[in-house]
């Protein structure tokens, strides 16, 4: 293992040290980068040089700082206002892109390989989906005509309880009256002491 320096820093070191640091603001790099690369070259710490950097080569190189800093600026503004070229012809493609596209192709078609049963997934799920409805249709039938049966029978009773009402207001019963429908729809009130319908009467409903 090498061991690193700890005597004073020369003229040529701390020239290194601010044209690396200089470097990389102009490349849009940070300083800790230039600090790990003199560090390497001049046998010290990065801390070491990052120290050297800020107590006693910053002050005297501010100007150099702030130019470094503009041509970046202005760098990344020319980078940016020239057009994107993309070669989206096969025939533009170079022979490494060709490699790494087809490369890419392989690898897509291998993993639908892997998942080559989605289709039975997706039809077993249409399946069931279809199914599901299917079934929701039959049960909102039979709920409506629950509904239209409770409505008639509530139509019925009633019709009935008015009839019971006026009858009452002649005649006295002991007994609640008894009502009898027939197959017609026609509801027909029955006399206690016979139970034939036929000699019932009539209630219009």
């Amino acid at each position: 293992m090498t061991k690193l320096r700890q005597d004073g820093w020369t003229r040529e070191e701390d020239k290194w040290l601010e044209e690396a640091v200089l470097s990389h603001i102009r490349n849009g790099s940070t300083q800790l980068r230039a600090f790990e690369e003199i560090a390497q070259k001049v046998n010290r710490t990065a801390a070491a040089c990052g120290f050297r950097w800020n107590s006693c080569i910053r002050k005297e190189c501010q100007q150099q700082i702030d130019q470094a800093k503009k041509e970046r600026y202005a760098s990344r503004k020319a980078a940016s206002a020239q057009p994107k070229v993309i070669n989206n012809s096969p025939l533009e493609w170079s022979a490494d892109e060709m490699t790494k596209q087809l490369s890419k192709w392989i690898e897509r078609l291998s993993s639908y390989d892997q998942n080559a049963d989605w289709k039975e997934k997706y039809q077993a799920a249409s399946h069931s989906l279809e199914t599901a409805l299917r079934e929701k249709e039959k049960l909102e039938t039979k709920i409506q005509g629950l509904e239209e049966d409770y409505r008639a029978l509530l139509y019925l009773i009633e019709k009935a309880r008015k009839l019971g009402v006026a009858e009452g207001k002649e005649e006295t019963y002991t007994e609640a009256p008894v009502f009898k429908m027939e197959p017609n729809g026609n509801l027909f009130r029955m006399n206690r002491s016979n139970s034939r319908a036929e000699q019932g009467e009539a209630v219009d409903i």
